[in-house]
């Protein structure tokens, strides 16, 4: 089954960005002339379509258009650079790029890029559209996107027609997807399961930067009275610097660590919830803050970790070497295309030959009710004389305390903590972290962030960062 017959012709809205909305049959319809215009062009079944759009109407018109044809849509992470742009081209070879007018110009400046043919998004206007849509397997490629493995060379994730409409199947079970709600999208994959969900969407004014410009998202959340959000931690606090959404019911808060200040911030009346999952498992877990009790807030607040909940019946989890928390199940991809990168993140079990087991990266436990507990990535946890100190053992206390960021490293034997200078006195923090065997702390003018979420510590850059300015 082809994933866009899940979708409704309907005169409800079902995007919307700044002034622009359209509705499900506008959409459809768009999408469906695009996927004409790509056939002209030469475009068909199992042809590999890089989509170099940013989060827009347009960009949803033309994942509609690959799908319509039977073809894949391949998303890079531009943000990377060049070489990672450049090797991810290499190993895919697109048969052709989907460009607005902003990115046609930026894609002059990658070299891989310049030789693709390419075709304008709006091109599809006044195109005859596609009168019937491709039929494909549940192993056709729907989507793939490059993530990075430990050795830092691209591996590509396969999401196929059928991966993606088990997945949306079992997001229905643990989200609430009412198509009475208005809701904020900032997450793709959501989004597509709102447009199945028949919902409507909020969708972010179109930006060719990283950064959401919250105060214009959080007045268009207020005038478009948006019901329920799902979207990163760090994007949900810099929203609550400008509104405090009296209309929002459901907040779903996933894509990095989600601290208990964020969420004391909201009131009794939201159904607010933590989700944890990745690329390659979505979902794992949930909880709601309501059921998180107050002995379960004491123990967060003294670093044991973050309570992420009870894992869906759809997966199965066990914990590996160094506490890394391994995922098994129909929503959970058994490996990447062809083969690179399964050795690093992939365990087939001896018992069920049939059995892939995903190594998520990150380090957690099951408590005695058999909730799931994280304590952040195991890459970024110290081994060292003292025993094992993960990163959410630091954090949770910082957050506790003085509801801020900071990261653990290992320099010369020394376990040593980074923090935004100013924020608080670094002798008083050395005695709170005694127990930890923290030695030093380091204040930097700024700890750099994931560009995705902006919610997750970027630990290669910070490293970089204080082997230039400091002699740790």
């Amino acid at each position: 089954m082809n994933i866009l017959e899940l979708l409704k012709h309907e005169n409800k809205t079902a995007l919307i960005q700044g002034d622009k909305r359209v509705t499900y049959t506008e959409l459809l319809n768009n999408g469906l002339q695009f996927g004409g215009c790509l056939r002209n062009k030469g475009v068909k079944s199992g042809s590999f379509v890089l989509v170099f759009i940013p989060l827009s109407i347009e960009l949803y018109i033309a994942m509609l258009g690959v799908w319509s044809i039977g073809a894949s849509a391949i998303f890079i992470d531009f943000s990377r650079g060049s070489k990672f742009v450049s090797e991810s081209i290499e190993r895919l070879k697109p048969d052709i790029i989907v460009c607005d007018t902003v990115t046609g110009l930026v894609r002059m400046m990658h070299p891989k890029m310049r030789s693709i043919k390419v075709v304008n998004i709006k091109n599809h206007v006044k195109q005859k559209p596609v009168e019937n849509i491709e039929k494909v397997t549940p192993e056709h490629p729907a989507i793939l996107t490059f993530t990075s493995g430990t050795t830092g060379f691209p591996k590509i994730a396969v999401r196929t027609h059928g991966f993606l409409i088990n997945q949306y199947n079992v997001l229905k079970k643990h989200v609430d997807f009412n198509e009475n709600h208005i809701d904020l999208g900032t997450l793709p994959v959501f989004t597509l399961a709102n447009l199945a969900s028949n919902m409507t969407t909020l969708l972010p004014e179109k930006s060719y930067k990283s950064k959401i410009n919250a105060k214009k998202l959080a007045i268009s959340m207020e005038k478009e009275g948006v019901t329920r959000a799902i979207c990163s931690p760090k994007l949900m606090s810099d929203l609550l610097k400008h509104s405090k959404f009296p209309r929002l019911k459901n907040i779903y808060l996933g894509g990095g660590p989600v601290y208990p200040s964020l969420l004391n911030k909201f009131s009794k009346d939201v159904d607010l919830q933590i989700v944890y999952g990745s690329t390659e498992a979505e979902p794992i877990s949930g909880i709601r803050w309501s059921d998180v009790t107050e002995e379960d807030r004491i123990q967060i607040a003294h670093g044991q970790g973050l309570l992420v909940g009870f894992v869906v019946p759809e997966v199965e989890i066990r914990i590996g070497e160094n506490n890394e928390i391994l995922v098994s199940g129909e929503t959970v991809l058994k490996g990447y295309l062809n083969g690179i990168g399964d050795n690093e993140n992939k365990i087939r079990d001896e018992n069920e030959p049939n059995k892939i087991w995903h190594k998520t990266g990150d380090a957690g436990y099951l408590d005695s009710q058999g909730r799931l507990w994280l304590l952040g990535r195991v890459s970024q946890a110290i081994f060292d004389e003292n025993g094992t100190l993960y990163p959410f053992c630091v954090e949770c206390i910082l957050d506790a305390l003085y509801g801020i960021r900071g990261a653990i490293l290992l320099y010369n034997k020394e376990r040593i903590v980074v923090i935004e200078k100013g924020v608080v006195d670094c002798k008083v923090l050395l005695r709170n972290l005694k127990e930890q065997q923290i030695t030093r702390v380091v204040e930097v003018k700024k700890i750099p962030m994931d560009k995705r979420h902006g919610a997750k510590i970027d630990y290669n850059q910070l490293n970089k960062n204080l082997s230039a300015s400091f002699k740790l």
